[in-house]
């Protein structure tokens, strides 16, 4: 975990979509890590989401624009990238190196469900992305190399003249941040934030996935009231159980979207499904019925299955999610979903694979779990 100044708990109360935190040496060595040519390799990948953004300085004003080409990027034009004023973006890098995932145990007290993705950024001297602000909650963890942030203490305005292609800020001062490896920044949504490698760096984002309370509109129409955002600044230590959706989150989606508790069972069904979702061009296949029962045979014997590097899940007290799809538990004890969740995999045992083996194979269907080559 995070070397927090204090424990947990006063770091949601104090921080926590609340207010930005510096925290030096909270990391340490980053382990595991990715190296820029790692990094350049899955920006030439077809399904990979990638981003290269350039700094482009006028020196005659000392004007600042930005412009950004979106991946798959060739080999060779990645080689024949200049030395400074550029960085290479690369989203959901757990899903295509699941071993990455690993650092998301350093921030367990947030429920694993709101963690969106591993964003990585490798930057060249003056690289960076410009001022601007995010809708979501990210821990920024400086990898190798040094970079210089700049975090708002006041509203700032935007400025739709320093980029066409990205929705930045006004240039501000705020407070400095000299990030060394082992170093993190924590801002919540809305701060606005300027990052400039002063030497060649990796970043490693933890972003969190703010759901949009318009999609929960969908299924529960004439609603009053519209925040755009799920927000939870109350969050405590205990509802981060793995995979669990707590009864508060669906209170508080509840309360932003202005609907009663009679809504409840709908509301919460549709929250689940929605932080489950995947994007398309990165959702696992399943397997058909018969290739499913048959996997589920095995696990009845104590075969074990890994939960796939891209799939999503979650589970509350009536339901399991996947992928954006649920099903209805039928009040087994969710102890074994709990521990997949935990532990990313399911080890069968024959009592156990009884109980849940309609559950198995619905989730088989759904691309929960990474298949044997055999099958």
């Amino acid at each position: 975990m995070l070397k927090l100044p204090g424990n947990a708990e006063q770091f949601l109360d104090r921080h926590w979509q609340k207010a930005p935190l510096f925290m030096p040496q909270a990391l340490g060595r980053i382990r595991p890590a990715v190296t820029r040519n790692e990094l350049g390799w899955l920006a030439t990948l077809e399904d990979v989401e990638s981003r290269l953004v350039f700094t482009e300085r006028n020196h005659s004003d000392d004007r600042v624009r930005y412009s950004a080409e979106t991946g798959p990027f060739e080999p060779e034009y990645l080689n024949a990238l200049p030395k400074r004023d550029w960085t290479l973006l690369v989203h959901d890098v757990e899903k295509h190196l699941p071993v990455m995932r690993k650092l998301f145990a350093h921030v367990p007290f947030v429920p694993d469900w709101r963690i969106d993705d591993l964003m990585v950024s490798f930057a060249a001297p003056g690289g960076g992305v410009g001022p601007h602000r995010d809708n979501y909650d990210v821990f920024l963890c400086q990898g190798i190399g040094i970079r210089e942030w700049h975090v708002a203490t006041t509203d700032v305005a935007d400025d739709p003249g320093a980029s066409d292609d990205l929705a930045l800020t006004q240039p501000f001062g705020g407070r400095t941040h000299v990030a060394r490896e082992g170093d993190v920044l924590y801002l919540p949504p809305g701060v606005a934030h300027w990052g400039t490698a002063a030497r060649a760096s990796i970043t490693y984002s933890i972003g969190m996935r703010a759901p949009q309370l318009s999609d929960l509109l969908v299924e529960l129409p004439d609603t009053d009231r519209t925040n755009p955002f799920y927000c939870d600044a109350d969050l405590q230590v205990e509802e981060s159980i793995p995979g669990f959706i707590s009864p508060n989150s669906v209170d508080r989606a509840l309360r932003l979207i202005g609907r009663s508790n009679q809504d409840r069972d709908l509301a919460s069904e549709a929250f689940g499904r929605y932080v489950t979702q995947t994007k398309d061009w990165i959702t696992p296949e399943g397997t058909n019925t018969d290739e499913a029962e048959n996997l589920v045979e095995a696990l009845g014997h104590g075969a074990t299955l890994a939960v796939h590097g891209m799939a999503r899940m979650a589970w509350d007290e009536r339901n399991v999610y996947v992928n954006g799809a649920c099903w209805p538990r039928q009040g087994e004890n969710p102890a074994w979903v709990e521990s997949m969740c935990a532990n990313r995999s399911f080890r069968g045992s024959p009592a156990l694979v009884d109980e849940v083996s309609e559950c198995l194979i619905w989730m088989l269907k759904m691309g929960a779990f990474e298949l044997p080559e055999n099958l």
